[in-house]
């Protein structure tokens, strides 16, 4: 698409067949793959074929158009650009709601990958901005050729930002299929089971709240074997036993920091409490699953409760 915009103003185009301008439509496709990609996980990649279908419409009606002469009709083009607009629009706002609704689970698996798509819900949000003030300032008679140069760079910074950024994390979405339980006799079924044993035990129990807690000790709780909790842990979380254990041990942590009524209480104390052994390693795994120190979440979540901050 964006080798188009380039051919288009440097009037190279009129050298490449006319077909390369429906590369204007491959704005109907950012918006889905977006949302694809935001919605898929180590476990499932999310596709539903439904949301290419603007994509297909625009193809049959760039197709169809020299024929009955519409292609430069104001309506017709102001239309579109409109629906383009409202497209991306919809996938910024549908991509932020997915998100959001992740937050009453952000005690699972799903916990540390919360701040990888917030990153990518962000730059297409950029991406989809930039979309509407070019066409806003078309629209106004305001655009100048600076502005333009502005706008198409804010929008390859967008875009090149979010394959770089997914190219930077493949661990997101690839598994290991080379994985050191190929052998395992434990079926996929009884591996979902064991789990969801593992996560009721710990949200009723509170095991985690034992510093010392090891795999061995868990499965000796639960009368379970260590590598298949490793593996059911490993391969359905994506996750290490370690982390696995440390993202209960932090969800305890924020109800404590963002309680009004434990303002006083000191952070060391506070991760003492939820099961660590020393600041420093709450500190660092704190940060590794919420992206914010705890002292930093303390007083966003105070701020925004109009609790008084602590002392």
């Amino acid at each position: 698409m964006l080798f188009y915009y380039v051919t288009y103003w440097t009037h190279y185009d009129q050298l490449l067949p006319k077909s390369i301008a429906s590369a204007q439509g491959l704005t109907y496709v950012l918006g889905p793959l977006a949302y694809f990609y935001i919605r898929s996980d180590r476990k499932n990649l999310y596709f539903n074929g439904w949301h290419l279908l603007p994509f297909v419409l625009y193809l049959i009606y760039f197709f169809i158009q020299p024929a009955f002469n519409i292609s430069y009709h104001p309506l017709i083009r102001t239309t579109q650009v409109i629906f383009q607009c409202g497209h991306l629009l919809f996938y910024s706002a549908a991509i932020f709601w997915f998100i959001h609704a992740m937050g009453s689970n952000l005690h699972n698996g799903e916990l540390k990958f919360l701040l990888w798509r917030k990153k990518v819900a962000y730059a297409f949000t950029g991406y989809t901005l930039s979309f509407f003030a070019y066409y806003a300032l078309v629209f106004t008679g305001t655009l100048k050729i600076e502005y333009d140069y502005i706008i198409s760079i804010a929008s390859s910074v967008f875009i090149y930002f979010i394959g770089y950024h997914g190219y930077q994390n493949p661990q997101i979405l690839i598994r290991n299929e080379a994985s050191k339980y190929q052998r395992s006799s434990l079926s996929t079924t009884a591996a979902e089971s064991i789990l969801t044993r593992i996560k009721t035990y710990m949200e009723t129990e509170k095991p985690y709240l034992d510093s010392n807690l090891k795999l061995q000790q868990l499965a000796k709780q639960l009368e379970l074997s260590p590598h298949h909790i490793s593996q059911s842990i490993n391969e359905l979380d994506g996750q290490s036993f370690s982390d696995f254990i440390n993202q209960y041990r932090i969800h305890e942590a924020q109800s404590m920091l963002k309680d009004p009524d434990q303002t006083d209480k000191k952070i060391i104390h506070i991760a003492l409490d939820s099961g660590f052994n020393n600041k420093v390693s709450f500190n660092n795994a704190f940060k590794k699953i919420a992206g914010i120190t705890p002292s930093e979440y303390r007083d966003l979540c105070l701020t925004m409760s109009g609790a008084p901050q602590p002392k």
